[in-house]
Formats: C-alpha cells, sequence, structure tokens
C-alpha cells in the first residue's frame, strides 16, 4: 500500500479547496454550501486517518552458525541467490544485508573450500517475520572421509575422480551411488 507523503497531501488539499470555492461560488443556496464543506471536511479527514494507520515495513537480518571443518579454506554463502558473504572460520555469521518483514529468504552455499563439502542444515529457507533469523546452521565435511553427510551426494572415502564419486562428493556421470558410509558406486 503507497504511504501519501505530507506535500502531497497539502497539494492534493489544496486543489480540493479550490475546486469547491470555485464550485461554491455558483451556488446560491448555503444549505449546499455547507453540504460540500462538510463532505471536503470528511475526505480531507480520511487521507488524514489513512496515512496515520501505515505501518513502516521493517527489515530483519539473517544468520546462524557454521560448524565441522574448512580445511584452511574459505565457504562462501549467498542470501537469496545473491548477497556473497565468505567465511574462513568456524562460529556465527550474519548477512549484513536485510530482508524485509513476510518476505521468503534462501540460504545456501555458493561455494566450498578446497577438499570440502559444506550444507545448509537447518532453516535453509522460509518467511521472515518480525524477528530476526539467527539460527541458520551451515556444516562442512572434509570430502573423501568415507562418512556420507545429508548434503554429500556421496563419500567413498577418497578424492580418486573417475570411481563414481568425485573429489568434491558428487555422483559422476554414468554411475549410481547407495547412500551408506562410505558409498559403493557402480556404473550403470
Amino acid at each position: 500500500m503507497k504511504t501519501i507523503s505530507n506535500s502531497n497531501k497539502n497539494i492534493f488539499v489544496m486543489i480540493i479547496l479550490t475546486l469547491l470555492h470555485l464550485f461554491s461560488c455558483e451556488i446560491v443556496d448555503n444549505k449546499m454550501k455547507d453540504a460540500n464543506e462538510s463532505s471536503l471536511l470528511a475526505l480531507i479527514g480520511i487521507v488524514s486517518q489513512s496515512s496515520q494507520n501505515q505501518i513502516p515495513d521493517t527489515y530483519q537480518s539473517v544468520g546462524g552458525t557454521l560448524t565441522g571443518q574448512l580445511n584452511g579454506g574459505t565457504v562462501v554463502f549467498q542470501l537469496n541467490g545473491t548477497n556473497n558473504l565468505s567465511r574462513n572460520s568456524l562460529g556465527t555469521f550474519l548477512f549484513s544485508t536485510t530482508i524485509k518483514s513476510n518476505s521468503s529468504y534462501s540460504v545456501s552455499v555458493f561455494s566450498n573450500p578446497n577438499g570440502v563439502t559444506c550444507g545448509i542444515t537447518n532453516k535453509a529457507s522460509g518467511t521472515i517475520g518480525t524477528s530476526n533469523i539467527t539460527d541458520v546452521t551451515a556444516d562442512c565435511n572434509i570430502c573423501g572421509n568415507g562418512v556420507k553427510l545429508s548434503y554429500e551426494a556421496c563419500d567413498d572415502g577418497n578424492l580418486v575422480n573417475g570411481d563414481g564419486c568425485n573429489n568434491t562428493c558428487r555422483i559422476e556421470s554414468g554411475f549410481s551411488c547407495n547412500n551408506s558410509s562410505p558409498s559403493v558406486c557402480t556404473s550403470i
């Protein structure tokens, strides 16, 4: 809903008053003039009241906690597909961009540290209410350790390409990998 600024309201009121004055000059009957003035005052009251009932937009921040292992590298998160945030240490993180209340947000991993796979494990997306989002959880795991986490497509316990599970824990074309730890991949 658009808010009418005070200067625009003043111009609007002046135009209405001028038109009413011109119109009232032609009216001989004072009763009609009084009715028009009452209507104008009611209109001014409506414009004034509607601007007073406007609730200003509020904006909230998005952040959370990064856990796991970075292996000396940097992970880059994105908020709503843009707004990059680089982290080279574990702990809390906070995007500098804020999001309008009642809007959607989505946190994703844009790039992983070398030899590490990261994923958002809690509150990756949702709708922002009237308070900050502080409980997004991201976790990073060293790819190739044989422990398949939910955000890894596979982890076969090595960083060898060509065996079905590549060095970034993604399933290679022409292979199928099971969900076990370590993952077992077969040619399809």
